[in-house]
């Protein structure tokens, strides 16, 4: 977000590039790393696609809480599409 707010203010592309860059933390636009983080440990200790969802449950750590399958996140299809299109073998 802190991107287009930058660029649409009138800074160049680098300045409006690492705004948005510096904000990326936990709290906002973290999420992909800690979703890695658990798939990393996920494989690391071999747990099956089902023990994952299980444990991440009971843990409360799910990785996303308001998009689902029935309610996907425009962003991941957006990122989905281009794969598909550019990377035929996916």
């Amino acid at each position: 977000m802190n991107t287009i707010v930058a660029s649409r203010s009138g800074k160049d592309l680098i300045s409006s590039l690492t705004s948005g860059l510096l904000t990326i933390g936990s709290r906002f636009g973290g999420a992909l790393d800690e979703a890695a983080s658990m798939f990393s440990n996920a494989h690391d200790t071999s747990l099956t696609p089902r023990e994952f969802v299980d444990n991440s449950q009971k843990g409360n750590k799910l990785i996303h809480k308001i998009k689902s399958v029935d309610n996907p996140d425009l962003r991941v299809e957006l990122v989905k599409e281009y794969v598909r299109k550019n990377f035929p073998s996916h």
